[in-house]
């Protein structure tokens, strides 16, 4: 009786903060840690992401996985995706396995509580039959892409390895080959907003803006909307892949603001809660390298170094703290237990998740709750990592190609200053200002900048070797950089969190052996990537994935 009342007057408190908030995810793919430029780096201005931030909560302890499909998979169940066979590399294309249709998504809960759900970009999590895409997994509406990656103008999805290749543009199920020639990111920021103007405000809405952009698209580059004006504008930035990496983000954040000033336009940004967030860290070399940086962070993309899954994370609510900075830990998978308690959901409706409700964190400024988590596991390489002590500790074993240090500082002289009247001059700030207080000035806002500069924790030249083969232990506190191995002077810890890495392994769902199938080969579906297993469905076929 007591947990039913208690349940309740939850339910009820968040009701009156917000009624049933609108939720906007504004995701970057493949976006550095250094590549945001509240973050303390001048070479690529984000004054909307920037304005944004200042502007609302930054969330300076999120991690995500470590790649796009395993963040993807945490972010809409609320689950460590070692759970759901999506834990170690993203999805490729034309390969059987996808996000399992008896998990629950995020939308498909808040569709039980009223809500309207709309997916733009990129989806990643299976294509194999239609049951596994986004419209058969709680989104009402999806436009964008089924795999990894598109180019930026004619949405082709090449597989150099397998030599096959196919347009992947869909408007729900219909290929949109009409699209080809538009920017991707120009694209997907107009049918974000074509969806936001056309949303029936009697119902609340759950939006994700998945963006192309900056990762690369088939030929391992980043395309700019425009190459002249890039160069322009951006050269004082020597390496050409960098410099069309600086383009490409500046798309984004350029989007970021004419979503903002969509929902105002639409008279629902006061009821909006806003997330922008990356999904994982920039792969600065390697497979697909965008040039970003993760600089001073040790690791790339696919690694479970900071540089790999800590997280670039702003929240804003017109009703939320404002120009605040969260050292608490908070993991992709909360996304879905905080947004639900903040949709008047009971918790326990959505069983028993790794994700951990923030919501009082948020909405009232209190204490996180989640004080350990797995970084992640890799069950081909064995490696592992895990997340202890409030965030102070992290226990890492294994070895990669990209262990090291990579990136540029984007602090030299060369390099522009930083702009502040950009970010009151900006969209989001100009957006910001006539729906709730956004009273900035120029010292709070290079008071929090400062903070949250990790340039003191090394300097460019120190890239100290350090083998992880059997563990290391980091104290994260005070070496965020992950140079000093301490597990000689922390025994028992390491013990202690060698067994709960151990209870992790137990609960393993392996991810099958990347094997692409050849019969998903576009030649035969027109050239386009299509869901290639559903010919092979009978009528009442009681394979569950061809309902």
């Amino acid at each position: 009786m007591l947990c039913s009342v208690l349940l309740f007057l939850f339910s009820f408190e968040i009701q009156t903060l917000y009624g049933k908030p609108n939720f906007v995810i504004i995701m970057a793919d493949d976006m550095g840690w250094n590549d945001v430029s509240f973050h303390g780096a001048n070479q690529i201005p984000t004054p909307n992401i920037d304005a944004l931030a200042y502007n609302g909560i930054i969330l300076n302890r999120f991690y995500t996985q470590q790649a796009c499909t395993p963040s993807r998979a945490a972010l809409l169940t609320g689950n460590y995706p070692t759970r759901t066979g999506l834990g170690r590399e993203p999805i490729s294309v034309g390969e059987n396995i996808s996000l399992p249709i008896n998990v629950t998504t995020l939308p498909q809960k808040l569709k039980a509580l009223g809500y309207a759900n709309y997916l733009v970009g990129k989806w990643h999590l299976g294509h194999h039959y239609k049951s596994v895409t986004p419209t058969r997994r709680g989104f009402d509406k999806f436009f964008g892409y089924w795999n990894g990656y598109v180019s930026f103008f004619d949405y082709m999805t090449y597989y150099t390895d397998a030599n096959i290749n196919g347009f992947d543009l869909r408007d729900n199920f219909r290929v949109a080959r009409e699209y080809r020639g538009q920017y991707a990111t120009e694209l997907f920021t107009n049918k974000a907003i074509e969806f936001i103007k056309g949303h029936d405000t009697s119902v609340p809405m759950f939006l994700i803006v998945s963006h192309l952009a900056p990762h690369t698209g088939p030929d391992s580059k980043v395309e700019v909307k425009n190459l002249t004006e890039t160069n322009e504008k951006f050269n004082y930035i020597r390496n050409q892949e960098r410099r069309n990496y600086a383009g490409a983000t500046e798309e984004l954040d350029k989007s970021v603001g004419e979503i903002l000033a969509a929902l105002a336009e639409k008279s629902i940004l006061n009821d909006t809660l806003i997330l922008f967030l990356s999904d994982n860290g920039a792969p600065t070399v390697g497979q697909y390298a965008n040039q970003g940086s993760n600089w001073p962070l040790r690791g790339i993309k696919m690694s479970y170094y900071e540089g790999g899954v800590r997280g670039t994370a702003v929240l804003w609510g017109s009703q939320l703290n404002k120009n605040v900075i969260n050292n608490d830990l908070f993991h992709i998978s909360d996304i879905m237990p905080t947004f639900y308690a903040a949709a008047g959901g009971h918790i326990s409706d959505l069983g028993i998740i790794d994700g951990i409700n923030q919501w009082d964190m948020i909405s009232k400024n209190a204490p996180g709750t989640r004080t350990e988590m797995l970084v992640g596991i890799n069950d081909r390489t064995r490696a592992a990592a895990y997340i202890d002590r409030k965030g102070q500790y992290k226990l890492f074993n294994g070895t990669s190609n990209y262990n090291s240090y990579y990136g540029e500082a984007g602090r030299l002289e060369e390099n522009p200053e930083y702009n502040i009247t950009e970010i009151f001059e900006s969209k989001v700030h100009q957006t910001l200002k006539k729906v709730s207080d956004a009273a900035l000035d120029d010292n709070m806002i290079l008071q929090t900048r400062s903070q949250l500069d990790l340039s003191r924790c090394r300097i460019d030249s120190e890239k100290p070797n350090i083998n992880c083969s059997s563990f290391c232990l980091f104290d994260l506190f005070n070496d965020p950089c992950e140079k000093i191995d301490i597990k000689d002077q922390q025994e028992d810890l390491v013990n202690e969190m060698k067994l709960k890495i151990e209870k992790y392994w137990e609960q393993v769902v392996p991810q099958p052996a990347k094997y692409i199938d050849p019969r998903s080969n576009p030649i035969y579906f027109n050239n386009t990537w299509d869901t290639w297993l559903n010919q092979f469905c009978l009528p009442n076929d009681s394979n569950p994935l061809c309902s």
